[in-house]
């Protein structure tokens, strides 16, 4: 029998993971130039590589998380599995909200000390919200996956119940 609490910490677990993921994306994602009036920061249209890499980054961290995550409870995780299912689903979807609040809480606009009309970089956006998927997409689709390759030896497997 699974204690009480093992279905929340799946959950929070999972989600606190975000806020790592979130620093490293980033970390790892380019600086775009924006032009910088007396109000904000509008990012240069003509340079649209960067978003694109911003999100292919944001897309590759989530899908490793998800990988991790997936990994780590098929290994870990003896309580349901549809209860399993249900936390790396729920945790996903949080995880990658949480990672994209972090990585915009650390690439908050600062105003940059420098004049009106000159270039400074744009802060951190996620340029499509479907890439908030990945994440949930990847850890339950390879939960499955590794539940079709150990099912056999795993006495907590989907395709036992």
């Amino acid at each position: 029998m699974t204690p009480r609490w093992a279905f929340p910490g799946l959950v929070v677990v999972v989600t606190a993971s975000g806020s790592l993921m979130g620093f490293l994306w980033w970390v790892l994602s380019p600086v775009v130039p924006g032009l910088y009036v007396s109000i904000t920061i509008f990012p240069r249209e003509n340079q649209p590589n960067g978003y694109i890499a911003a999100d292919a980054y944001f897309a590759i961290g989530a899908a490793f998380m998800g990988l991790l995550v997936a990994y780590f409870v098929r290994r870990t995780w003896r309580g349901s599995p549809v209860l399993a299912v249900l936390g790396l689903a729920l945790g996903g979807v949080a995880g990658a909200a949480l990672a994209v609040l972090t990585g915009y809480a650390f690439s908050a606009p600062q105003f940059p000390d420098v004049p009106v009309g000159s270039f400074a970089p744009v802060p951190l956006t996620l340029g499509a919200a479907g890439w908030l998927m990945v994440w949930p997409i990847a850890s339950v689709g390879l939960w499955f996956v590794f539940d079709l390759f150990t099912w056999r030896s795993q006495p907590h497997s989907l395709a036992s119940s």
